[in-house]
């Protein structure tokens, strides 16, 4: 049986969340709190622990310790939002670099860099800038003009977008932050004591050679399942979970490689504070 069509949930559905709501930034569906309350079958520790059960364990626990201790790590959700299908594909350090794409839409399309925490370069594709283009058509000769000057000023190149409260990336992106000391914090760092995770048989998932891990698998939550490497070390590469009918999927690679995030030139930036408080007003329709 494959590892998406059985229930999961606890520590796992919330490494899953926590990649949403910290790694991608595109939404909040969780807390990203570790607590849970201990229970124990029948009043008493099980004794005898499956061998499947105990394999999985071993499993999530040193899966999750990678991920700690990576000193990079590129991280891929595609999830739905009440903002509509979105994508994020992002290589972060310790360091606050990272680099990546983005699609949260037809008219919010591109990739973007930080360096070192600080601000964000993003740059629209021009498929992106024609459909904020055609948007604008319906409201008027005064829009259409200021829209046009402006996606042309844009075309090729990266928008500086300052970070921080009032910064404006949330209003421009799905992305705010590239900080992957906060996004391994709220993780769980090992399961807990009453989590049951079973190990099943080795498979493959997107050309990789995988063991799927399920959790609580007849407690009747929402469906997750998390993909560990088979070969080498457990690194841990993608969860499938579903929340409330709502499917999302992460992708998780190139640990340990470079971030070569480096400041675009003068000549290939627009600083957006001249279009407004955090640039909200620089494509506005």
């Amino acid at each position: 049986m494959r590892a998406g069509t059985r229930a999961a949930g606890g520590r796992l559905r919330r490494t899953a969340l926590c990649a949403v709501a910290v790694g991608a930034a595109v939404g909040g569906l969780a807390s990203c709190g570790t607590s849970r309350e201990v229970t124990y079958a029948g009043g008493t520790l099980e004794e005898l622990v499956p061998e499947d059960e105990k394999r999985g364990r071993e499993i999530a626990t040193e899966s999750m310790a990678l991920l700690q201790e990576a000193e990079s790590v590129r991280i891929g959700v595609e999830m739905n939002t009440p903002k509509g299908h979105q994508k994020v594909s992002l290589l972060m350090d310790r360091d606050g670099n990272c680099t990546g794409t983005f699609d949260a839409g037809p008219a919010q399309r591109g990739d973007m860099i930080m360096v070192g925490g600080g601000s964000m370069y993003v740059r629209f594709s021009d498929a992106a800038l024609a459909e904020i283009r055609r948007m604008a058509a319906s409201r008027g000769p005064e829009t259409v003009a200021r829209v046009r000057e402006r996606t042309a000023l844009a075309s090729g190149k990266y928008l500086k977008i300052p970070t921080g409260p009032g910064g404006g990336a949330g209003r421009v992106m799905p992305v705010n932050s590239c900080d992957l000391d906060k996004f391994t914090r709220a993780m769980p760092g090992s399961p807990g004591t009453d989590d049951v995770i079973e190990a099943l048989p080795e498979s493959r998932w997107h050309g990789e050679d995988v063991i799927p891990l399920v959790e609580n698998k007849d407690k009747g939550e929402d469906r997750t399942s998390v993909y560990v490497a088979a070969k080498g070390k457990p690194y841990l590469l993608g969860v499938e979970a579903e929340e409330n009918g709502e499917i999302m999927k992460m992708r998780m690679s190139e640990y340990g490689e470079p971030v070569s995030a480096v400041a675009p030139t003068a000549a290939e930036t627009i600083d957006i504070s001249k279009f407004g408080p955090g640039g909200a007003g620089l494509f506005e329709v």
